[in-house]
């Protein structure tokens, strides 16, 4: 694969049908709110890099990882939905923070029986999360193997360095918070503070311990470690900084619909499946299963048994 700092092409770090993003059974990873990329609903049970890079951030949980390319791409590998809730089980880690790691390294193993049966879905996401100076084009919406070709990156001409920030009035403002987010300030809730942060003038950060962070970087953001109910420092320095202050404290002290505690409904099958089979209904319990693989729940043995009977167009199991 031809791969410069100009241009990169991502190889398809799980097996199975690849989705698009707005398939997604989950708003904030379909709306785009994280950044642009792509989905697989995996048939394997390890995740390996799509390109060689630096492993720069891991979620504590262990059910993300992400990477930095050579050319600056961050690109973000999360398995499956509400898999934070999992505390790390199923989840075994093979790369460090910091590591560097070579195109198709295995990174993260997974227990896909019992993830399956424990989140809501197994439906995976490689998204670039700083992607202002890329252009991203997806290879294919078929079913890959790993390390077939799935998405191309390219750096736009005008992209350079990042601009510095505007330097800021002297108005601040300042308050605590426990984030009430379940599972912390993981992928889903980090987009969200991301967005609110966007929508004001004033810069704004967060302090967890002794570290902090600009509420307009996703991965500084999930690098701090905010675990729920946790207590942060929320500072927002700059004309609008009331306004900006009450949003991030609203962002980061009301929890997600979908985070409320309790069952999780069964996410909808995305459009045009490949195949017609009897999926559990939505008020099924949350440990049923089903023999189709568009449903998350569905054990892995079960998967891979469908897989082989249903070969894509293209003749690949």
């Amino acid at each position: 694969m031809h791969n410069n700092n100009n241009e990169l092409t991502l190889g398809a770090p799980l097996s199975g049908p690849v989705l698009a993003l707005r398939s997604v059974p989950d708003p904030v990873f379909a709306s785009g709110a994280m950044g642009d990329g792509i989905a697989i609903d995996p048939l394997n049970d390890t995740l390996h890099a799509p390109c060689a890079g630096q492993v720069i951030q891991i979620a504590r949980t262990g059910h993300a990882i992400t990477l930095r390319a050579a050319n600056g791409a961050e690109l973000l590998l999360h398995l499956g939905l509400d898999t934070v809730e999992l505390q790390g089980e199923g989840f075994a880690l093979l790369v460090k923070e910091g590591q560097q790691v070579r195109a198709g390294q295995p990174l993260l193993r997974v227990d896909l029986d019992h993830v399956a049966q424990h989140c809501r879905s197994l439906i995976s996401l490689l998204i670039l999360t700083n992607g202002e100076g890329f252009d991203l084009r997806p290879l294919t919406l078929s079913t890959v193997q790993v390390g077939e070709p799935l998405l191309h990156i390219s750096r736009r001409a005008n992209a350079g360095p990042q601009p510095l920030a505007q330097e800021q009035s002297g108005q601040q403002a300042s308050a605590r918070i426990k984030v009430a987010h379940r599972g912390g300030l993981h992928a889903r809730p980090a987009a969200l503070v991301r967005q609110t942060a966007l929508s004001f003038n004033s810069h704004s950060q967060l302090t967890f311990k002794d570290k902090s962070a600009p509420c307009t970087s996703l991965i500084a953001l999930m690098s701090l470690g905010i675990g729920e109910q946790e207590e942060v420092l929320v500072s927002c320095q700059g004309d609008d900084c009331q306004d900006a202050l009450q949003a991030m404290l609203q962002t980061l002290g009301t929890a997600m619909a979908a985070d409320a505690h309790g069952e999780t409904p069964v996410p909808a099958r995305p459009p045009k499946a490949p195949w017609k089979t009897a999926c559990c209904r939505a008020s099924a319990p949350r440990r049923a299963w089903c023999a189709d693989p568009w449903c998350g729940s569905t054990p892995w043995s079960w998967r891979r048994i469908m897989a082989s009977m249903h070969p894509s167009p293209n003749g690949k199991h």
